[in-house]
């Protein structure tokens, strides 16, 4: 399709230009005018997500609110502008975006990720009934996907980390999607809730391998090692999260990092 339109402009161009010079330049501005208007929601989008990955939240949610006003911005633009939201703790305005984007007919895969992220404010204000409630409903239509298994997992392990149901549904998240960091993630703290370090420990270390961002990566492998007797290990995995991004979405909070710390230099010292 978008051959399709390149050619119809070429074609345009060309017709304008065989008629008279000052007709091309007219066509020519008005095109070009067309595809800033087109496009300049993508634009915002990119130096949004180049904030995003270098840690600047407030940052991405200044260029992703750019692509928003511009009022032509497609759904999948407004998804990451809510999710940017989140991460700033702006939750208000993040359930406006995708309340208002479930008023309307939109495609699947949208409307999907429009109640996970409604389900993570939810979360976020401390309803995480409503949160799982929410989140099942729309699994037990048969929506499926990395997002909906790794948020469902994590609050199914707060809400009851020891029950079997939350293993069996943690244990099939991780078939649906063994690569995923946050699914891994909530396999390993059931494997440690149950006492099985050294499983806990073989996906952790399948996490940390490509030495992430997340405190909890780093906090929970610490845990690990704490438990399998490495303190050494588990001092070194700490000092990883000095360079981890922290967001309203981190659910690690700092001084339960610090009391970790303190307790394997205490083992250290031992």
């Amino acid at each position: 399709m978008k051959l399709i339109y390149t050619l119809i402009l070429c074609i345009i161009l060309v017709l304008a230009y065989r008629q008279s010079w000052i007709l091309g330049i007219i066509a020519s501005v008005v095109i070009f005018g067309y595809l800033i208007y087109k496009y300049m929601p993508q634009f915002y989008r990119v130096k949004g997500r180049q904030c995003f990955g270098a840690g600047d939240y407030k940052g991405a949610k200044r260029y992703f609110e750019k692509a928003v006003n511009t009022g032509h911005a497609k759904g999948d633009i407004r998804m990451e502008y809510s999710y940017v939201l989140l991460r700033t703790g702006d939750i208000d305005e993040a359930e406006q975006v995708v309340n208002n984007m479930l008023c309307y007919k939109i495609k699947p895969e949208y409307r999907g990720r429009a109640i996970i992220q409604r389900c993570m404010c939810y979360y976020k204000r401390g309803n995480l009934d409503e949160a799982i409630e929410d989140g099942m409903e729309l699994f037990e239509e048969g929506y499926r996907s990395i997002m909906l298994y790794g948020m469902l997992g994590f609050f199914k392990i707060l809400k009851a980390p020891m029950a079997q149901e939350t293993f069996d549904f943690c244990k099939e998240a991780y078939e649906y999607a063994d690569d995923d960091r946050d699914i891994r993630d909530n396999m390993l703290i059931c494997y440690y809730n149950r006492g099985e370090y050294e499983k806990a420990k073989e996906l952790s270390d399948m996490v940390l391998e490509d030495k992430p961002k997340f405190v909890e990566a780093w906090y929970h492998g610490a845990q690990i090692d704490c438990k399998l007797g490495d303190y050494a290990a588990a001092a070194e995995k700490l000092e990883h999260i000095k360079d981890c991004n922290r967001s309203f979405m981190t659910t690690i909070p700092e001084e339960d990092v610090e009391a970790l710390k303190e307790k394997v230099a205490l083992k250290l010292k031992g």
